[in-house]
This record gives structure tokens, sequence and C-alpha cells, in this order.
């Protein structure tokens, strides 16, 4: 079989590439191959690679030259410009709400970490907050389970540290509308309602209870009328439905989930809010308005 000199050097870097060879086991490959070549050659086609700046270094064992290709590390390093656009680049992931592709980002960045200069560039490319602490294994684990509609037992850890386990038919994993937590939504404790847990709170699960049980849950239902004006200039979120509209009044239902997010959302509608039909949520965001009233009050005193 003819083969270029061109070919061959390849040839013989692949071979280093995988693993070091004395000139023996070098020669053998080739022949394995049906490329004739010499001893001489060998050294041609090493001394070739190092014109070409290609690190071979040969040691000797038992007598025989070793053949080592060494790789030059891929290095780059980040000005303090590019370094902040990273920062807000991950800003506005986080802002998609969308754990899946935070997760992609993570992956991506802890491939390319090795080849980044510096210890500094290095924890700035691994650092997405919150998302660095979470165990990713544990969440591919709990879609698994939201997806089959489980029943699972899981050891939760309480806010005084103590743990406890807690039975959940698993629904959905969410990002809080109002944080970056990431929560597993279903059904506690045979609980006719959907509620929801942090996911960096779950130490692990303990056992899977039943498989692929159907669900069987009430979602509460909160309305709530806001001025015509301001529904024409807000948009709703994904969670909102605009049930009837006049020259005055828009009604807006949700589903009752997630109430520190809901009192903020509500907050943020005032003055223009008249209506709140869940008497627990108005007595909330009454009691908050006070609040603010007061300390507005005592500033201008």
């Amino acid at each position: 079989m003819q083969t270029s000199c061109t070919y061959r050097i390849l040839f013989l870097l692949k071979l280093l590439s995988e693993k070091d060879y004395t000139k023996k086991e070098l020669l053998a490959e080739f022949k394995k191959n049906d490329i004739k070549i010499s001893n001489s050659s060998i050294n041609s086609y090493i001394n070739k690679l190092k014109l070409n700046d290609i690190n071979i270094n040969i040691s000797k064992k038992k007598n025989e030259n070793v053949y080592h290709f060494k790789r030059k590390p891929t290095q780059f390093e980040l000005t303090e410009a590019e370094i902040a656009i990273i920062h807000d680049i991950k800003k506005l992931l986080f802002a998609q709400k969308n754990y899946n592709k935070i997760r992609k980002v993570v992956r991506l960045f802890c491939k390319i970490i090795f080849a980044a200069k510096g210890d500094e560039l290095k924890s700035d490319l691994l650092n997405f907050d919150y998302y660095s602490s979470l165990n990713w294994l544990l969440v591919r684990t709990l879609e698994n389970h939201c997806k089959n509609k489980d029943i699972i037992l899981i050891d939760y850890i309480l806010p005084e540290g103590k743990n406890k386990k807690i039975k959940i038919h698993a629904d959905d994993l969410r990002i809080g509308d109002w944080s970056n937590r990431l929560y597993l939504w279903g059904s506690i404790d045979n609980s006719k309602y959907l509620s929801y847990i942090p996911v960096d709170k779950i130490f692990m699960i303990e056992k899977i209870i039943q498989k692929n049980v159907p669900f069987e849950v009430s979602k509460d239902i909160l309305t709530y009328h806001i001025s015509k004006n301001l529904y024409e200039e807000i948009s709703l979120d994904k969670k909102e439905k605009l049930i009837s509209l006049d020259k005055k009044i828009a009604i807006i239902e949700r589903p009752l989930e997630d109430n520190f997010f809901i009192i903020q959302r509500l907050m943020s509608f005032c003055p223009d809010l008249y209506y709140i039909s869940d008497e627990k949520i108005k007595n909330k965001v009454k009691e908050k308005l006070e609040i603010l009233k007061a300390s507005y009050e005592k500033e201008y005193e």
C-alpha cells in the first residue's frame, strides 16, 4: 500500500496521541496497517513533528526509546468587560425561569473551564449563584418522577436543620415566580391541592411508594378586579386569565399558588386594585399596605 509522507506522519501522531510507544511498537502498528517504514523513517517523522512545534518527548525504558506526545494546554483569558458580559448573560438566563436551559449552560461552562487561565476566571465561569449548589443528579431523578406522576417519600431538611420524611405525589419542577429557587410541585400527604417544596432542601429520595398514579387534585382559583386603564398598561403573566372587561373594570383569575408572589403582584396593582376574592390574601395585602403607609408617614414627620 503506497502512502504519502504526510499521511505517515499524521498516522504516527495519531498513535502517539493515544498512548506512549517504543520504536519497535510503532513499527508493528505501521505493519498492521500495511505501511512499510524503517527505523530511520520513525526518526525522520519525529524530527518533522518537532520542527512544527509538536512536542514529542523521548525517554528510556529498558534500553529502548519511548515516545510520548506532550499536548500543549490550550488556555484563554477574558477581559474584565468580557467577564461582565458573561455575568449579564447569566442574569438574562436566570430571568427566563427555565432551569433546563440553565443546566445546559452550567454543563457547557464545566467543559470549557479546563481551558480557562487562572483560578479567578474559572471561579467566575462556574459561579451560577443558587444553581451552582443544586444537586443536578437529584433534579434529573425528580424530573422522571414528575413525568411518571410517582408518589415518593423524601428526606426533607427543615429550617432548624432537622430532617423530616414527606410523602409527595410528584407533578412538576418549576422556578419560583418571585425567586430563582427551584421547587418540586405536587400533592403532599394526600392533600387535594397542589403545593411545593424547595428542591435544595431535599436531602434524598427515600423510596418510591407508588408509580404512575393519575392526579386527582383541585386548584383554588383567586379572582381580582383591576381598572381597565391598568389592564391596558400591563401584561398578564402566564397564569393569569382575563374573565371579563367592561368600560371600567377588568376581572382576572389565576390559580391560588405561591402566595408570596401573588401578594407582591397584587400590591403592584395598587391603587387600581378593587377586589380580591380570597380573604386571607386580601388581609395580607392590606397588612402590607398599612406597614408601607406607616413607614412613609414616619419618614415625612
